[in-house]
């Protein structure tokens, strides 16, 4: 029994296999050190044998010969850095604002290791981070990556993603977002925080016989929590606002 092979097809779907394996891969989920590197694997090969079929048509077999080959592993390595890395500045900007908080309510010195990259970090912003992955899902952010991947063969053939000065200034823009973010998420725990060490300086001054490190750990700790509990409800709306302006530039991106 003869097996024919179509070279051409098999090189769409080569084309098809470099895209997605070099985004899924970045991706902040996907990137994690918890996730075998098989099942990635196989997760890639399936999504890419299941979208074969129905994109095919619009897509070009990626050369075969080096040189061509390697321009178009570079132009797919960039797309794919700036598509993992405009998420992970969102999820990040969660991470931070768990970092602030941490830091002041006095879990600096309580640091566990982070599930996705190995490092160590606090307790708080692993929780946070955690949290903005749980928004991701719940907005429907992995249909909107697989949609707008998609959509990218269509309107970013293969090998044809160029670096320009206005994507450059859109990458500014989104990183300011970081910050922002940040803040927005951590400013009311942090301005509690604030004034309860305002408060505490002002007691050891007037009263000094006080053990002031022994009495404000308890209470920062208590009044992080508390007030973390009660912003926590505009976490999801910031979240939610985010990842909406997210997709929107990774739409863009891929235009």
């Amino acid at each position: 029994m003869a097996f024919n092979v179509n070279i051409t097809e098999l090189a769409v779907l080569l084309s098809i296999l470099l895209r997605l394996s070099i985004v899924l891969f970045m991706l902040p989920i996907f990137s994690s050190a918890g996730v075998p590197s098989t099942v990635k694997a196989m997760i890639v090969l399936s999504l890419s044998i299941m979208l074969f079929p129905i994109i095919k048509q619009n897509i070009q077999p990626v050369p075969l010969d080096l040189a061509a080959l390697a321009s178009v592993i570079i132009g797919e390595l960039i797309y794919g850095i700036l598509f993992a890395l405009s998420m992970l500045l969102i999820i990040g900007a969660f991470h931070l604002a768990g970092e602030l908080i941490g830091f002041e309510m006095g879990f600096g010195f309580s640091q566990t290791a982070d599930p996705q990259t190995g490092a160590r970090f606090g307790v708080l912003s692993i929780w946070t981070q955690l949290l903005a992955t749980m928004i991701f899902l719940s907005v429907n952010g992995h249909h909107m990556v697989l949609k707008i991947l998609v959509e990218s063969f269509k309107t970013v053939p293969i090998g044809s993603f160029a670096l320009d000065s206005g994507l450059f200034a859109k990458m500014i823009l989104l990183s300011a977002m970081l910050f922002t973010v940040a803040i927005k998420l951590a400013a009311p725990v942090l301005a509690v925080l604030v004034l309860t060490q305002i408060g505490l300086g002002l007691m050891s001054k007037f009263a000094p016989q006080i053990n002031i490190l022994a009495t404000s750990f308890p209470l920062t700790i208590t009044l992080g929590v508390l007030f973390l509990g009660l912003t926590i409800m505009f976490w999801g709306e910031i979240g939610t606002e985010s990842f909406a302006r997210l997709f929107d530039w990774l739409e863009n991106l891929s235009k």
